[in-house]
């Protein structure tokens, strides 16, 4: 059999100081110990076209800012035409551009961060959840005992489902507002990243599809997960994909549409482990390696690693947790710690302070 590795590259300076700055865990460890690869290789053949790709990178835009715990997203949205400028947090993050909040929120469990957002441009609103951000929320990720769903149609993960319980009332009513306060939405979209995506799927199965009084009619819905772990059992995967099923039988095959992506040598795909009866929902996923996006056999969903035989491009070449869609989260998250310091220093000057941090750390 032909079988392609990766091979190790000489890293830039540029690189050596990314690496080197790296402060959250991005499970490379876990996808050398835990993951495996899928015998079948990616190729040119199994590429997404570049529209999905910056598609599914702008939505990613929103799934990152999720993160922040430090500074309130109403201060990020409503400064947008400050903090998108060069060498401050949001430059580059140009899908945000004109975007509305509707609602943020923290959980009661775990105080789990996510919002609502509407995207004029795009007619969309947008739920995005945090993927672990604190170590209380690492010990709810630990949490792999069985909770039967009360749909009796599988079992889910329990530390993920206290999770999401402690935000299911904030999500619906930040829906509702959006709903009420834009009625030219034509379409929902739920996006996490990490925990924050497996919690995507769980509002999906308990609330969005099952329930009447949502939604408009006929709304389409997209699912977007970056990074996600397996939510639950074989049972409650079968249960998820007849949802969906119903769903398109009733509005058509475009009124849902999900995008799981997983990532080279990005760990959490491989957790829960599958010998203790885990799966993940999503029959056709994708992967995300170098820069490129390949669709994967629905023959192969359950593999987390893949070797590709393409052309590399190198500008993260470790991959890991935190480099999906052609960014190093780590920055956005560091340049917003700069900013919280510096609105908690100065709250008139904040500007000032955060490009003289921007500065002293460029040193």
């Amino acid at each position: 059999m032909h079988v392609i590795k990766h091979q190790k590259y000489a890293l830039t300076e540029a690189q050596k100081q990314m690496y080197a700055s790296e402060k959250l865990m991005n499970f490379r460890w876990i996808a050398k110990v835990a993951a495996t690869y899928s015998p079948y290789i990616l190729s040119a053949k199994d590429l997404a076209d570049q529209k999905l790709f910056s598609e599914l990178a702008e939505i990613g835009q929103f799934t990152e800012l999720a993160y922040t715990n430090a500074v309130p997203v109403e201060f990020l949205f409503n400064n947008l035409n400050i903090l998108m400028r060069s060498k401050f947090p949001l430059q580059g993050y140009d899908a945000l551009d004109d975007s509305v909040l509707v609602s943020e929120f923290f959980g009661k469990v775990a105080h789990l961060h996510g919002y609502v957002v509407y995207r004029p441009r795009t007619k969309q609103l947008v739920v995005a959840t945090s993927g672990t951000s604190t170590a209380i929320q690492a010990i709810q990720d630990l949490r792999t005992l069985w909770h039967r769903h009360k749909s009796h149609r599988g079992l889910v993960h329990s530390g993920f489902w206290q999770l999401y319980k402690g935000i299911r009332s904030f999500i619906l009513e930040g829906i509702r507002k959006g709903f009420e306060e834009h009625e030219d939405i034509e379409e929902l979209v739920i996006t996490g990243h990490s925990m924050g995506a497996a919690v995507s799927y769980i509002l999906l199965f308990d609330q969005i599809l099952v329930s009447d009084d949502i939604l408009p009619a006929n709304l389409p819905i997209k699912l977007v997960a970056f990074g996600s772990p397996r939510p639950g059992d074989t049972n409650l995967a079968r249960y998820y994909q007849e949802l969906i099923d119903t769903y398109r039988g009733k509005y058509g095959d475009a009124a849902f549409s999900e995008y799981l992506v997983k990532a080279y040598n990005d760990g959490v795909p491989a957790l829960p482990p599958l010998f203790l009866g885990y799966r993940h929902f999503t029959r056709t996923p994708l992967y995300y390696d170098h820069m490129c996006l390949y669709h994967i056999p629905s023959t192969q969903s359950e593999y987390t690693l893949f070797h590709v035989d393409a052309e590399k491009s190198l500008e993260y070449p470790r991959g890991g947790h935190n480099y999906y869609n052609g960014r190093d989260q780590e920055r956005l998250l560091r340049r917003l710690g700069w900013l919280e310091k510096s609105l908690t220093k100065d709250e008139i000057h904040w500007q000032e302070s955060y490009l003289e941090r921007v500065q002293k750390h460029s040193r």
